[in-house]
């Protein structure tokens, strides 16, 4: 008996979805790893864990600010996004054995997008904080500059992605 097609596609796609987040992860935070490993003392946890915590507070309404769409687009946000989570690259792949897959497909799957938006978008700029204190502990220098570079390719980026994303589903819904 053949599976439900619905679920073998989500499954597919969770598992696309698995690699590209492995990849940005190891690729981003790699670095910021082994940095705390080699230079920073556990009890540094004490700090960077209720720092990371901190956008969890924050209301959704006060992260109601976008830019146009074409400012995304002209930082390449829009290209960027084949290359992540629920993206074109692992749409396509999806859709090439699923033709039928859609990740949003009605007007409540949107609304549950959008809500997702913020949530994502917390938790990079949680992350975005713990970075930050690091390449300040690093200082200027190797450790410092490419503690940087990670944390706009994990969390600037991406932060600006929940918000373009979430700017053309309000759209789609209004």
């Amino acid at each position: 008996m053949a599976g439900n097609p619905f679920i073998q596609a989500k499954q597919a796609a969770d598992q696309y979805n698995l690699l590209i987040s492995l990849f940005w992860t190891i690729l981003c935070l790699g670095p910021a790893g082994w940095y705390f490993y080699l230079y920073m003392p556990p009890a540094w946890l004490w700090v960077i864990v209720p720092v990371a915590l901190l956008p969890l507070l924050v209301p959704a309404s006060w992260l109601e600010h976008y830019a146009r769409r074409s400012f995304y687009e002209r930082i390449g946000v829009r290209g960027l996004l084949a290359y992540v989570q629920h993206g074109k690259w692992v749409n396509a792949r999806v859709r090439k054995r699923y033709p039928g897959y859609r990740i949003v497909y009605n007007r409540e799957t949107i609304r549950q997008k959008i809500r997702e938006t913020y949530l994502f978008e917390r938790f990079h700029y949680g992350l975005l904080l713990v970075l930050l204190i690091m390449a300040v502990h690093a200082g200027i220098g190797l450790w410092g500059i490419l503690l940087m570079v990670c944390n706009i390719g994990y969390n600037v980026y991406p932060i600006f992605m929940q918000q373009y994303v979430r700017l053309r589903l309000k759209e789609a819904v209004s």
